[in-house]
């Protein structure tokens, strides 16, 4: 089982082509893309999840394409700064939350009430999305990706306005949950312009190619 990339052709209209000859493989468990640079990790996420189509090259989860694994429902992106992979902002976040237990065959409840407690979501439960802060609705979207059960769980900046308490808990959680993933055979895809969780056994670093 690999994630395996390889050379993808890609750039926006009138653009130079972005991540020129960028080859790179990972095992399943925690892979952080690393860009201090803003070169091109959001649009990474965007290829491996299906939302963009490379004209070149080749991408593949175990095997897959990210668009064939995405229709199988294998794929979790959901990005708060991108509105269309959003549910509606008037969706209550336990309806969000049920629906998730309803339509993913992988969903975990035992984690998601770890995760739950640990980013101190419950009060947040009867709320409608557009009323939660920029990082409560990014605590929601960690909490659920990790327990979906998806194969490809992709998050963009997951610190974006996180407390300390939350930073603590998500490093903490995430380098306790790597192998697990690993073992599942899942992979959590983290993009940040740093680690969060040292590389080592199941927890891999991914530099993206300067511009």
């Amino acid at each position: 089982m690999s994630l395996e990339w390889n050379a993808l052709d890609f750039s926006y209209p009138q653009a130079a082509p972005l991540l020129a000859g960028w080859q790179w493989q990972a095992a399943p468990g925690l892979v952080q893309l690393v860009d201090g640079l803003s070169a091109g990790k959001t649009t990474a996420l965007q290829l491996l999840a299906g939302q963009l189509q490379a004209c070149g090259g080749s991408l593949l989860i175990d095997g897959q394409t990210p668009q064939a694994l995405k229709s199988a429902g294998g794929v979790f992106w959901h990005e708060p700064r991108l509105p269309a992979t959003m549910p509606p902002g008037t969706t209550v976040v336990a309806d969000w939350i049920a629906q998730m237990r309803r339509d993913c065959p992988g969903w975990d409840e035992a984690l998601f009430v770890q995760w739950q407690a640990g980013l101190d979501l419950a009060a947040h439960s009867a709320k409608p999305l557009l009323a939660l802060s920029t990082g409560s609705l990014r605590k929601l979207v960690i909490a659920l990706g990790l327990a979906s059960g998806a194969r490809l769980v992709l998050l963009d900046e997951p610190t974006s306005g996180l407390d300390k308490p939350a930073l603590a808990f998500l490093r903490e959680g995430l380098q306790t949950l790597a192998p697990h993933l690993a073992a599942q055979g899942r992979y959590a895809m983290l993009a940040h312009y740093e680690p969060l969780v040292d590389a080592g056994g199941a927890v891999q670093v991914v530099a993206l190619p300067a511009p």
